[in-house]
C-alpha cells in the first residue's frame, strides 16, 4: 500500500501534468489577451499625452453647456457617425463619438467641437486592440475562446500556487527580477513570478471570465430593477416629441439624476425611438456609471434604472467587474497593478512555453 508521501507525490505529479497541458492549450490566447490588455490599460493617459495634450475640462463646465453642445453635435454630424456619444469628463476632457460600425471614433474639442486631427493612428491602434482583446476578431467564437481561456487561466493560477507551495521556502527575489535571464532557470522564473502575481492575476481573469459568462451564457443576476413612468414626456419636455432637441432629452434625464454626471448618450433614431443617457454617480468606481434614464420619443414613456448606489450588494459587486478588470476609473496604484499583471501573464506564458519546448527538443 503506497505511503502518504507517495500519494502526495503522485497527486502533485498529476496536477503538474494538468497544469502543463492546460497552459499549452491556452497559452497563445492568454498571450494575445494580455498583450492587448496592457496597451488598453493606459488608453486614456496615452490619448491625452499623444493626441490632446492641451485638453482640459473648464472649471465652470456644466450640464447646461453640455446640452447646448449636444445640439450642435447632433446637427453637424450624421447619426451613423455618432451612434454612441460620450460626454466630456475630467479624465476625458473631450467628446467621444463612436460610429455604428464601432470602428469609427472621433474626438471633438470642447471649445470648438471640431475633430482632433493629430496622431489619429493611435485611435486605430486602440480600436484594433479592443477587438483583439474582447473577441479575437472572430466575434462570438472569439469570445467563447477567451471565456474558456480565462477559466483555464484561473485553474493555472490555483494549481500553480499549490505546486509552488511545496517549495515556498526557496523563494528568492532574484527569480522574480533576474539580473541576467538564463534559459536554465526559466521554470524558476515561472514559478516564483506566478506566485507573487497570483492575486492580481486571479482578479483580472475572474472578472474577465464572469463578464464573458454574463454575455455569452447567462447573467448572474436578474435584470436590474427599473421604474416606468408612462406618458411622462409632456412634463419634462415642453414640446412635441418629434421636435424635441437632444438637449431637452439630456436636461430632462438629468432632473431625475441631479447628482450624476452624464457619460454615454444615445439619441433617438429611425428604428430606435429611445433616448438613453447613462450617469456616473459621485465616488462610483465604474467610469461610465451604471445608472440610466431612457426616454421614448414616440410615446413619452420614461424608464429609470435603480441608482447604482441603492441596489443590492450582489448587484454592486457585479457592477464593479468592469473597473476591476480594466482598471478604468481606479486609482493609479491599482492601474499599475493591472498593467503589471498583464506583463506577468505574458512572462508566465513565455517562460512556461519556452521551457517546455526546450526540454522536449533535448530529449
Amino acid at each position: 500500500m503506497p505511503s502518504s508521501r507517495s500519494r502526495r507525490s503522485q497527486g502533485a505529479s498529476t496536477l503538474e501534468r494538468w497544469h502543463l497541458w492546460c497552459g499549452l492549450v491556452v497559452m497563445v490566447f492568454l498571450l494575445l489577451a494580455a498583450a492587448s490588455g496592457i496597451i488598453l490599460v493606459y488608453k486614456k493617459p496615452l490619448i491625452h499625452l499623444v493626441m490632446v495634450p492641451q485638453a482640459e475640462l473648464p472649471a465652470d463646465y456644466d450640464i447646461t453647456q453640455m446640452a447646448v453642445q449636444l445640439d450642435v453635435i447632433a446637427t453637424r454630424i450624421a447619426p451613423a457617425q455618432r451612434d454612441l456619444i460620450k460626454a466630456p469628463n475630467p479624465e476625458e476632457p473631450y467628446w467621444t463619438l463612436t460610429g455604428i460600425d464601432k470602428q469609427q471614433i472621433q474626438l471633438l474639442a470642447i471649445d470648438t467641437l471640431e475633430p482632433y486631427q493629430h496622431n489619429l493612428w493611435l485611435l486605430d491602434i486602440f480600436a484594433f486592440m479592443r477587438i483583439l482583446h474582447t473577441e479575437l476578431f472572430t466575434g462570438v467564437i472569439g469570445e467563447g475562446i477567451l471565456l474558456v481561456s480565462g477559466v483555464a487561466g484561473l485553474f493555472l493560477c490555483i494549481s500553480g500556487i499549490i505546486l509552488w507551495w511545496r517549495t515556498k521556502r526557496s523563494f528568492r527575489w532574484r527569480w522574480v527580477f533576474p539580473r541576467h535571464i538564463s534559459a536554465r532557470y526559466l521554470m524558476h522564473y515561472h514559478r516564483h513570478s506566478g506566485a507573487l502575481a497570483s492575486i492580481i492575476l486571479v482578479v483580472i481573469l475572474l472578472t474577465g471570465s464572469i463578464m464573458l459568462w454574463q454575455k455569452l451564457v447567462s447573467p448572474l443576476l436578474s435584470p436590474a430593477p427599473s421604474t416606468l413612468l408612462p406618458n411622462h414626456l409632456e412634463q419634462v419636455i415642453p414640446s412635441n416629441s418629434a421636435d424635441a432637441a437632444p438637449s431637452q432629452f439630456l436636461l430632462a434625464a438629468h432632473e431625475f439624476i441631479p447628482d450624476g454626471w452624464p457619460t454615454y448618450i444615445r439619441l433617438p433614431a429611425v428604428n430606435a425611438p429611445d433616448a438613453s443617457i447613462r450617469f456616473r454617480l459621485p465616488n462610483e468606481w465604474h467610469p461610465n456609471g451604471r445608472t440610466s434614464v431612457k426616454i421614448n420619443s414616440a410615446n413619452g414613456d420614461i424608464t429609470l434604472s435603480a441608482r447604482s448606489d441603492e441596489v443590492s450588494p450582489a448587484r454592486r459587486l457585479v457592477n464593479q467587474l468592469y473597473p476591476l478588470h480594466s482598471a478604468y476609473g481606479m486609482n493609479a496604484v491599482y492601474v499599475f497593478l493591472v498593467f503589471l499583471g498583464g506583463i506577468t501573464l505574458i512572462w508566465l506564458s513565455l517562460t512556461g512555453g519556452i521551457s517546455y519546448f526546450k526540454k522536449r527538443s533535448t530529449r
